[in-house]
């Protein structure tokens, strides 16, 4: 009986017995296997997921907000642990080294004056911004419900002493006009590489 080079997988060659039986088994039985060994290799790939929404949280005129969470829905791999599994919260640190993909969606409503234009930004930071999306709030008759994203990958050293991530919002607010109220939120980080 041979075996492929590259998995390894089993075949009959020339000398061997003829069991065509014994020969789709053994076969059956390595691809199984291996695709047992790949599919764990992908479902345990450490993420977590933070959401927010049972609270709205306000902004007026100022600096940036730092964006909080209420629930902690996902937590694999060892993606979190110890204090940064305590909810609510507004800043994690992913706990194993290597690259994350990171995003951030939140949805704000706001009432926008007629004859204005006002901005909004969602942005990422760590040690500084990662990255960040900005979008113009137009005029509406009545308050509305819009949603921001931004995505990015960023490298995380897996100490607990690294920076934390967070998200940030941000907008050109007056403050004689009424504030923005972020409604629902979330926060997505997967790890695509390890250090």
């Amino acid at each position: 009986m041979g075996i492929t080079s590259n998995r390894g997988y089993p075949y009959p060659d020339l000398s061997s017995p003829t069991t065509v039986a014994a020969d789709l088994e053994a076969l059956a039985t390595a691809y199984d296997a291996d695709l047992k060994t790949l599919q764990d290799g992908i479902g345990q790939r450490p993420m977590f997921r933070a959401t927010g929404g049972s609270t709205r949280q306000e902004y007026g005129a100022g600096p940036l907000l730092q964006v909080s969470y209420e629930v902690l829905e996902e937590n694999s791999g060892g993606a979190l642990w110890g204090v940064s599994t305590q909810m609510p919260r507004d800043s994690f640190i992913p706990f194993i080294p290597g690259i994350w993909l990171i995003t951030a969606t939140v949805s704000y409503s706001r009432w926008v004056a007629p004859g204005s234009v006002e901005w909004v930004k969602l942005r990422l930071f760590s040690s500084f911004e990662i990255a960040g999306a900005s979008a113009n709030v137009l005029p509406g008759p009545e308050d509305r419900n819009r949603t921001l994203s931004v995505t990015s990958l960023y490298g995380f050293d897996g100490t607990a002493v690294g920076n934390p991530l967070y998200v940030a919002f941000e907008a050109n607010d007056i403050p004689t006009r009424p504030s923005y109220a972020i409604t629902s939120r979330s926060l997505t980080a997967t790890l695509v590489s390890r250090d």
